[in-house]
């Protein structure tokens, strides 16, 4: 937002440590690496931290037997989404919210989308998935 001439801080809205740049809002910033672990322990990935936005591709794009390709790709976006929505919250009403909390809205936002998707093939046995590790 600096770039393109807008009088605002250029730090983090989540952490105010760092500068705000894509890697840092979505995978670094202390805020929302605690978002992610929560994210990754749900879905029973127990030793995993991403480093880029670049290993987070690679990481929904990996097929493995923890966790159906469909399921990370949707608590991703949601997440991401989320992270977003916290931080215009944080900049422009001046609200903040815990990872817990965010955490919260996410887990209800994921389970909302598998209900409205339950008959469709990739989304039959996603709540099972995401229930498992709770």
């Amino acid at each position: 937002m600096v770039i393109w001439g807008l009088n605002t801080s250029p730090n983090c809205c989540l952490c105010d440590l760092e500068l705000e740049y894509r890697d840092h809002l979505f995978i670094l910033c202390e805020v929302s690496t605690a978002i992610w672990n929560m994210i990754f322990s749900r879905l029973g990935y127990s030793h995993l931290t991403l480093t880029s936005w670049t290993s987070l591709q690679q990481w929904l794009s990996r097929k493995d037997s923890t966790s159906p390709r469909t399921l990370k790709r949707l608590a991703a976006q949601v997440t991401i989404y989320s992270i977003w929505t916290e931080r215009n919250k944080r900049l422009h009403e001046g609200v903040m919210a815990t990872p817990e909390s965010t955490f919260k809205l996410i887990d209800r936002h994921v389970r909302d989308v598998i209900l409205g998707r339950r008959n469709r093939k990739n989304f039959m046995n996603l709540m099972l998935c995401w229930l498992r590790h709770e």
